[in-house]
């Protein structure tokens, strides 16, 4: 299990595309995992739209794109799991700003994303030129 980062993801919607930034984990076979208050746009439009882009930038390292399918984690047991990974995720990272980690028990909405799309990027180099630089991964 890899969880070092934070997200910034692109939702899609009938009434406007909603872009933020989350906190989340990662499995080795590329499962996405985030956490939200029940009562946001991203959880209404999650609703109307399941589709989802997501990029991850680590300075210096990497830069992950991915496209996917979200779904929300309904189960007590795995949610209590996908929590405790996004806790681990959030304690990696110094001055991180931790308001999902404040979210109290039934204001939770807890997904994962199953990714169908995703390259990385190696940004060790120090220049980039074209597109041919993404590794394609899935």
């Amino acid at each position: 299990m890899r969880a070092e980062s934070v997200m910034s993801a692109a939702i899609n919607n009938s009434e406007r595309p909603v872009s933020t930034v989350l906190l989340f984990a990662v499995d080795d076979d590329f499962t996405f995992y985030f956490a939200t208050r029940r009562d946001t746009v991203k959880v209404r439009s999650l609703a109307a739209d399941k589709k989802i882009s997501l990029s991850v930038w680590h300075l210096g390292k990497m830069l992950v794109q991915a496209s996917g399918e979200v779904g929300e984690i309904t189960d007590e047991r795995q949610i209590d799991e996908v929590l405790d990974k996004l806790a681990r995720s959030a304690g990696a990272l110094s001055g991180f700003w931790p308001p999902v980690l404040q979210i109290r028990g039934s204001d939770y909405a807890v997904y994962s994303i199953k990714t169908n799309w995703l390259r990385v990027l190696d940004l060790r180099v120090k220049y980039v030129h074209s597109d041919e630089l993404f590794t394609q991964i899935i």
